[in-house]
């Protein structure tokens, strides 16, 4: 499915053209609350399980379904960036956001 047409519920304006959803629009509801949380946690697993009331392995599915839905793959710490980069597994930003958190350390 495009969306073909935005309208705006103030003025009534509408823009008619083939609009392309993101891949996080095609997320369930339930994939994109617990992506919400997952946000405003930045990732603390402890702190979901807290407001989820969900055990650690149910999270990691959830994070592996998450993954899987926006088909993506983990980002493996001894991967090589640039061989990643190469074969088309990272984005450019990726690449340099790692090689940037490697330096650090």
């Amino acid at each position: 499915m495009v969306i073909s047409e935005l309208k705006c519920p103030k003025c009534d304006l509408r823009v008619k053209k083939d609009f392309f959803s993101c891949d996080f629009c095609q997320l369930s509801e339930d994939d994109y609350e617990f992506l919400k949380i997952f946000l405003r946690t930045q990732g603390k697993i402890t702190d979901i399980e807290k407001i989820l009331g969900l055990s650690y392995p149910t999270i990691k599915a959830k994070i592996d379904n998450l993954l899987k839905n926006l088909k993506l793959s983990p980002i493996e710490e001894k991967q090589n960036p640039i061989e990643a980069l190469s074969q088309g597994e990272l984005s450019v930003d990726e690449a340099v956001a790692i090689l940037k958190q490697r330096r650090k350390k």
